[in-house]
């Protein structure tokens, strides 16, 4: 690969009309962050990060987004060299290691019928079909 990152996410035709129509008949509930999280954690459950100290591991969460999942790894003083593990350092010869893009990958069917069942649920609660 040539340095390039592609962008491996997950498209969902649909969502912004659907978080509009929430707003509109006022639903201002946790519904849609939940749903993102447990992607999150799906996705998550699938990482197989580097296990030289096992740092990385200890510092994977899910964000509580409402129009998208989000998976972040490292924090400042622990696990700050997250970026560099994954998306490697060709100046200073560290190879990438794109664990996240593998657990997207292999999480892809779980997160689509997470998805499914999530927003089919959403859209039953609120009475919007």
């Amino acid at each position: 690969m040539s340095g390039v990152v592609v962008n491996k996410g997950l498209r969902i035709e649909g969502l912004r009309e659907l978080n509009a129509k929430l707003r509109k008949v006022g639903d201002d509930s946790q519904d849609m962050p939940d749903l993102m999280h447990r992607i999150g954690n799906i996705v998550i459950a699938n990482a197989q990060p580097p296990r030289e100290s096992g740092e990385l591991a200890g510092t994977m969460r899910a964000g509580r987004g409402k129009t998208k999942a989000v998976v972040r790894v490292g924090y400042a003083r622990r696990g700050g060299h997250a970026g560099v593990v994954h998306y490697g350092d060709p100046h200073r010869g560290h190879r990438a290691n794109r664990f996240m893009i593998r657990a997207l990958d292999k999480a892809r069917p779980a997160v689509i019928r997470e998805l499914e069942h999530g927003i089919d649920s959403i859209i039953r609660k609120n009475r919007l079909a």
